[in-house]
Formats: C-alpha cells, structure tokens, sequence
C-alpha cells in the first residue's frame, strides 16, 4: 500500500518564485489528491500543483510535470486559451524539494458552478461554448498515439510496456471485455443481448476512432472548464488538470464529460448537452457513446459524491443498452424509479431500442 506522501509548503518558499513582488503571501492548501495550493500575492492568485496521487507510486515523478507543461504548451501554440505556466521544476532541487508546475489562476468560473447561475439564453451559450473548444482541441493530430511529453509522441508506444485505453484500439477493448466479463452474470437476458447487439454494431466505429490520434484531454471531467464573459460572450478561458494529455481517441474525452454531467444535470430543463453537440460541430455518433459508456469502470459512475449515479452496475448497463437519445441516456430518474419500482415489488420492464442522435 503507498502511502500519501506529506508535501509541506511555506510562504518563504513560494516568494522566490512568484512573478510578483509581495510582501504577503497567502497559501492556502485546497487538495491533497494532489497536494494544490492557491497562493494569493501581489493582488494576484496562482496555484502550485505537485502530483502526488497514490498512481505516482508516492515519490516524486517529474514526467508527470512534463505531461501538464507539454499539454499546456501545446495548446497555447495552437492558438488555445490554457493556463500558464509561471515556474516549474521535473527535479527536486527547488525550495519544495518536489517537482511542482506553478501557474496563473484563470479567469472565469468553472463550468459546473456556473450553468446553474445562469438564464436559459446564457445557459445555451457556455456549453455551446464548451463544445466548441473539445472541437478545436480535437482537430490537433499526431502520428503517433501516446503521452504528450516534451512534445509529439515520436513513435507508437512500445507494445511491451504499459498503454492507456485512450491510445489504442486494442488496450480499451482489454479492459472493455473485462468490464463486460464483470458484469454478464448480473445481466438478464435482454439487456445481454442488446449489449452483444451493440457491440457487433459499434466496434469498427470503436476501432476509426483511434485514426488519427488527436489531442484529448484524457480525464475530462466537466468541472475543469473554465469560463469567463467578455464583451457580453462567454468564452472559455481554459482547461485544468491536463495530466493525462495524450494522442488518442476523442471517445474518451466524452464519456467523462457525459458521465459527470448527467449526474449533475441530468435531462432536465437546460438540455445542456443540445448547445454542446451544436458548439462541436463534427457529428457525435450516439450509440458510440452509448458502448463506450458500457465499458468504463463503474468508479467513473461513483466517484462523483452526490452526483453519482445511481444503481449497481448492471442496473446502469441495462439503462445505457436501452436508452434510444440523448434525453433518455441522460435522464438519470427512470434508473431511479425502476429501484423504487423493485423495492416496492412493482418493476415494470422499460423498452428496448437504439435510437436517433438527438
């Protein structure tokens, strides 16, 4: 078991290397998933980020600095708002004694946190907004699938060492046939069939979406975008926590937005995700979707806190095989009512059916 490392941080050490002079600097640590810290200095707010999750093996790994720093810079040569980058260090020669990335807050408020504030006309314009961006980000391709460190990936990954499902065809369809494997037994037999239905239907579209590797965020959850308004236009300003950055599929991308998103929103009045697949533009194939949501690990479902979704696993593959668009797949409450229908001894079976993309 690794054990969360302790990573202490002082406003002596910050002061050096800040862009700003100040006398007072304010440190106030916000999480410890990896250790982040909002530094408040000169009239200015940063963040130092030092990666030190559990996966990081607990001791310092400066290649995970590199991933965020490339991605970041990659997108900035592209013409995309993202962070930027103050200081950073891959080593721990630096006052930390940990390899850190220090950038500049961004402006705005995240995604999450402002839709509910909005009116309905402003409500279709952030994730309008939203989706234009993944689009941009999307469109940047590379020869090679892999992690973005220091650059492009210079070849495909090495068939012998470990590879991430978001770069290649054949790695998530290893870990989609163990999450399928998982849960058959809990199945019953419709909604097995209309599983194995969807699967022969979908895996050559699975299969081109990995040609060519594009530029994903990699761990895109919806409450790491960014807006601000300007001018009376919403824009995004940026995009957090690019640690993941890689060449690969888009797919990925997607089934963490929707997922979080509808344990936020749901279908309900906002139709967030109508003003999202306008601001795209390049068709998103929903039955795709609907497959690869299929095979993410169910924590991708739970991890959430109050807007997990509910049910067991097999409840929510029964609801994912079923839905027939957009509005059925995101509407979280018939997964609610079919628990409240078994537990009073009342279930009703819900229809079948593949359906239209919108």
């Amino acid at each position: 078991m690794v054990t969360e490392p302790r990573v202490s941080l002082t406003s002596e050490h910050v002061a050096g290397l800040l862009p700003v002079a100040a006398c007072d600097v304010e440190l106030e640590l916000i999480a410890t998933g990896n250790h982040t810290w909002r530094v408040a200095a000169g009239g200015e707010i940063f963040y130092i980020k030092v990666h030190t999750k559990p996966w990081y093996g607990g001791k310092p790994d400066g290649s995970v600095v590199r991933h965020e720093i490339t991605a970041h810079r990659l997108l900035h040569e592209q013409g995309l708002p993202t962070p930027e980058v103050i200081s950073s260090s891959f080593t721990c020669d630096n006052p930390l004694q940990w390899p850190f990335m220090l950038t500049r807050a961004l402006d705005g408020t995240a995604l999450t946190d402002l839709l509910p504030q909005l009116a309905r006309d402003e409500a279709d314009q952030v994730p309008r907004q939203v989706g234009a961006h993944l689009a941009r980000m999307h469109s940047i391709t590379f020869e090679h699938p892999g992690y973005l460190v220091d650059g492009p990936p210079l070849a495909p990954p090495d068939p012998n060492q470990w590879q991430h499902g978001i770069w290649r065809f054949e790695r998530f369809l290893t870990g989609a046939i163990s999450s399928w494997a998982d849960v058959k037994d809990d199945l019953d037999l419709p909604t097995a069939d209309a599983l194995a239905s969807l699967v022969a239907a979908k895996m050559a579209d699975l299969r081109a979406s990995y040609q060519p590797p594009r530029f994903v965020h990699g761990d895109c959850h919806a409450n790491q975008f960014f807006l601000s308004k300007t001018d009376g236009s919403w824009r995004v300003s940026g995009v957090l926590d690019m640690e993941v950055a890689s060449a690969g599929s888009p797919l990925s991308d997607f089934l963490k937005f929707v997922i979080e998103m509808a344990g936020r929103f749901g279908a309900g009045p906002l139709r967030w995700w109508e003003p999202v697949l306008d601001g795209y533009g390049s068709p998103v194939d929903f039955d795709l979707l609907r497959l690869g949501l299929t095979a993410a690990g169910h924590i991708n479902y739970t991890c959430l806190g109050p807007h997990a979704w509910p049910g067991t696993r097999a409840e929510i593959v029964r609801h994912l095989v079923r839905a027939r668009n957009w509005s059925e797949l995101l509407d979280l409450t018939q997964i609610e009512n079919r628990l409240t229908q078994r537990a009073a001894g009342d279930e009703v079976d819900l229809p079948h059916g593949r359906g239209a993309h919108r």
